[in-house]
């Protein structure tokens, strides 16, 4: 991971959480102050990382894909307290929700997105 992308996930710290969508591929966050995250599933099968980028608000992605669609209300008016990022996992220290990681795997010869956690720890059973 490039050091662009560490300087971008600095400048989101401090920011809320105001909406966040999640597909197989990707992982949208939409931020306070107009800002985003978009963390995404790249690479190949024998070579998976995880892309991150800061794009302007009305550049996310809104689709949801059927197959994961995740409930991230439980994150909303959470502020990050740190971000960091590796070439294959993104980790977001969220306060009050807690911490965030997106991990980036592989299934059938496919890099995907995986969340842990994926629900705020009171629904985890």
């Amino acid at each position: 991971m490039g050091d662009k992308a560490k300087e971008g996930l600095s400048g989101i710290v401090g920011l809320k959480v105001v909406r966040a969508t999640s597909s197989l591929q990707t992982m949208a966050i939409e931020l306070s102050e107009g800002r985003s995250l978009l963390i995404e599933a790249a690479g190949d099968a024998t070579s998976p990382l995880v892309q991150v980028s800061t794009p302007r608000v009305e550049l996310l992605p809104t689709e949801q894909d059927a197959v994961c669609a995740v409930d991230w209300g439980w994150i909303y008016g959470s502020a990050i307290e740190d971000a960091t990022v590796s070439s294959g996992v993104v980790k977001l220290q969220l306060k009050p929700a807690g911490p965030l990681s997106v991990s980036v795997h592989v299934w059938q010869g496919k890099p995907f997105l995986a969340f842990q956690p994926f629900r705020p720890a009171a629904a985890r059973v």
